[in-house]
């Protein structure tokens, strides 16, 4: 199978994926006044999956592209792995903005960005969706 196929068949999953996170969120409660309720942020998740999956099933990808060898660094996804799964256990410790703040620092230092940028992409992408959420939409995290 060549990687158009599999980009296919990843985009198609995924927009599917999104497609029940949708109808699944549809089910949560609402709040009085229009304020924006637990559905929120896993109706937004779910369509960023739908808009990802389509982009990938519908976006052509060049050929040449697919045929770079890639350097498979396996520990990166075992360290990402560990992050999602100790974040339950800190977030009542520390509240939400310093785990989310570590987490994107450790994703960008993975992704190979130096560790000054790294602790500036953690510490600007924390406040500002701690900011967007408790602030602007008034949505404890």
């Amino acid at each position: 199978m060549n990687g158009i196929k599999i980009q296919r068949i990843w985009g198609g999953f995924l927009t599917l994926w999104g497609a029940v996170i949708l109808l699944v969120a549809r089910q949560f409660p609402r709040l009085a006044d229009h304020h924006p309720g637990p559905a929120l942020f896993p109706a937004v998740v779910g369509a960023g999956f739908v808009i990802t999956g389509l982009l990938l099933v519908v976006l052509r990808q060049h050929n040449e592209a697919l045929q770079a060898p890639v350097r498979i660094y396996w520990y990166r996804g075992v360290i990402l792995l560990g992050l999602c799964l100790a974040l339950p256990w800190i977030l009542p410790l520390t509240g939400f903005m310093i785990p989310l703040s570590i987490v994107v620092a450790m994703v960008a230092l993975l992704a190979g960005l130096n560790w000054w940028k790294s602790l500036l992409a953690g510490g600007i992408t924390g406040a500002i969706i701690y900011y967007l959420f408790t602030i602007l939409l008034r949505v404890p995290l």
